[in-house]
């Protein structure tokens, strides 16, 4: 049974390096052109970051609190350090991103300058 879990994680993370693979791929000028003219914009929300964080982090304490007492629950320290791990990648991956973006303007922009 574990080799299988063990399978179905690696099938997992290769999941998601698609995914990330995806983001880079779109990581366009015109990629981002496309989904501004023709793709769903995101919800709006208007509360602040700290806001937004604190919501659904207090119900997780809540849910926490009802299978483990302690106020320094092994849960709650773990999925600190899970969302910690997880804020940092999604952080360089939308940095790369950023330069990416930056090089695709500079690009055309070089090719803009050419054709004139």
């Amino acid at each position: 049974m574990f080799r299988n879990s063990e399978m179905f994680r690696d099938k997992e993370r290769d999941g998601m390096r698609m995914y990330i693979d995806k983001i880079f791929e779109r990581a366009t000028i015109k990629g981002i052109a496309d989904y501004l003219l023709f793709g769903i914009g995101p919800d709006e929300d208007n509360r602040s970051y700290e806001e937004r964080l604190e919501e659904p982090f207090r119900r997780f304490e809540k849910a926490v609190a009802k299978y483990d007492k302690s106020p320094t629950s092994e849960l709650l320290d773990l999925s600190n350090e899970v969302t910690s791990e997880v804020a940092s990648v999604y952080m360089e991956i939308g940095m790369q991103v950023g330069m990416k973006l930056m090089m695709d303007v500079m690009r055309n922009m070089d090719r803009d300058n050419l054709e004139t």
